[in-house]
């Protein structure tokens, strides 16, 4: 038997693998959307799961940016609101008219669950660009430039890049954040910052400047070696 002869694995019934319909969740992906017209909270958790482009349609695609902006800049989030912010885009037929955001409110189960629903969507978006990542991998292998193992290193950079592509959406250049923190730290050393809480340890406050709001402080350390005394000093002298 010849290889010619063994049975093609890419094609059943005639079908080929990559003409088949990628991975992805409608329903999913309209709850999620429809979740974040109803509730402020739901949007809060869905920007921590969801990017726009992990939406399959582009039309909830275009709505999740509106609503992303909308929430950005305080404004309300609802249909009237993203309807009118389409508007102003250009988009509002693009995504089926205004009355395709009111069916994605009577869609969703519950504005509770949005977060659920994100996690679908962002599983589903993560087998797609797998799947893209994979194609790449073939290319690569039928069209092979320079070494073979600069061959294999490209390959596995297209399929390491499928789970670091989120990390890498939120990078940001040192250069745009270099000014501001080296803004921060003359005008400490100038004294003309307002200080944090102090937590009563020189050292420590001398490098961070006391406690500030937003930040989150977490005291690690291994068992029995003293967080809860040292969170309890900490308190206390916040309090005098």
């Amino acid at each position: 038997m010849s290889i010619a002869e063994f049975p093609n694995p890419s094609r059943r019934g005639d079908v080929n693998e990559f003409e088949r319909t990628p991975p992805q969740d409608l329903q999913a992906e309209q709850s999620v959307l429809g979740g974040m017209l109803l509730s402020k909270d739901a949007i809060a958790d869905v920007i921590e799961i969801l990017r726009a482009n992990d939406f399959y349609r582009p039309a909830h695609e275009m709505i999740y940016d509106a609503v992303i902006e909308l929430y950005g800049h305080g404004e309300p989030v609802d249909p009237v609101t993203v309807a009118a912010e389409l508007t102003k885009r250009g988009e509002i037929a693009k995504i089926g008219g205004a009355p395709y955001l009111h069916t994605l409110v009577s869609a969703v189960p519950t504005a509770a669950n949005a977060n659920y629903y994100a996690q679908i969507v962002r599983e589903q978006s993560i087998l797609r660009k797998l799947i893209e990542a994979g194609t790449k991998v073939v290319q690569l292998g039928f069209s092979p430039e320079g070494e073979v193992d600069d061959v294999v290193d490209k390959a596995q950079a297209e399929i390491f890049a499928v789970t670091e592509r989120r990390a890498s959406e939120d990078y940001v250049k040192l250069n745009t954040l270099l000014p501001e923190a080296l803004d921060q730290i003359e005008a400490i050393s100038r004294g003309t910052v307002a200080e944090g809480v102090m937590t009563g340890f020189k050292d420590l406050d001398l490098l961070t400047n006391g406690l500030h709001p937003s930040n989150m402080i977490v005291v690690a350390a291994r068992p029995a070696m003293g967080k809860s005394t040292l969170g309890l000093d900490i308190a206390r002298h916040a309090s005098i």
